[in-house]
């Protein structure tokens, strides 16, 4: 599997996953900032086949990301890529990173 990172603006005022933690291939989510309108920009570290896989898990935890134009960072990484420091890893983070490696 690749791994995926992924920003988009959420469309709603709670910007939380529907499960805490959120689907399975999601291997960290964070909220990076605002848009000028104060819409939440949510970024993820996402495992998937394709890109369109990664965006579906995704979709299966944020279901209101809809349109296209939301997607900001639509990027393929690296087996061993992790967030820099801006980006801290919680614990369920730390599992899903050790369990997918």
């Amino acid at each position: 599997m690749t791994r995926f990172w992924l920003s988009w603006i959420q469309p709603t005022d709670d910007y939380r996953p529907l499960t805490d933690p959120p689907q399975q291939n999601v291997l960290g989510w964070w909220c990076s900032g605002y848009t000028a309108n104060d819409e939440p920009i949510l970024c993820a570290l996402v495992r998937g086949k394709t890109l369109l896989s990664a965006k579906l898990s995704v979709k299966t935890s944020w279901p209101e990301v809809k349109t296209r134009s939301e997607w900001r960072i639509e990027s393929e990484k690296s087996a061993d890529w992790v967030p820099g420091d801006r980006f801290p890893l919680s614990d369920w983070m730390i599992q899903r990173e050790k369990a997918y490696r």
